[in-house]
């Protein structure tokens, strides 16, 4: 989970082409959106795993709307 929450941050480690081409895994968007909540709260610690959980539900809520549209 780390590397994802240092890769929403910007500080991710040189990635591959392969990497760089395919699309962002469920976990990387994951931790961008828990990442947005926590700068939307103005960097306040303590709610990470409640920002974690909410981010699942909203990817997950994502991905299934865009399944059902193809």
């Amino acid at each position: 989970m780390a590397r994802s929450i240092l890769a929403a941050m910007g500080h991710s480690p040189k990635r591959s082409a392969a990497e760089e081409e395919s699309p962002p895994s469920s976990r990387d968007e994951v931790a961008r959106v828990a990442y947005q909540f926590f700068e939307q709260r103005g960097g306040t610690h303590g709610f990470d795993q409640a920002d974690w959980l909410r981010a699942e539900q909203i990817v997950r809520q994502r991905r299934r709307r865009a399944n059902n549209g193809r």
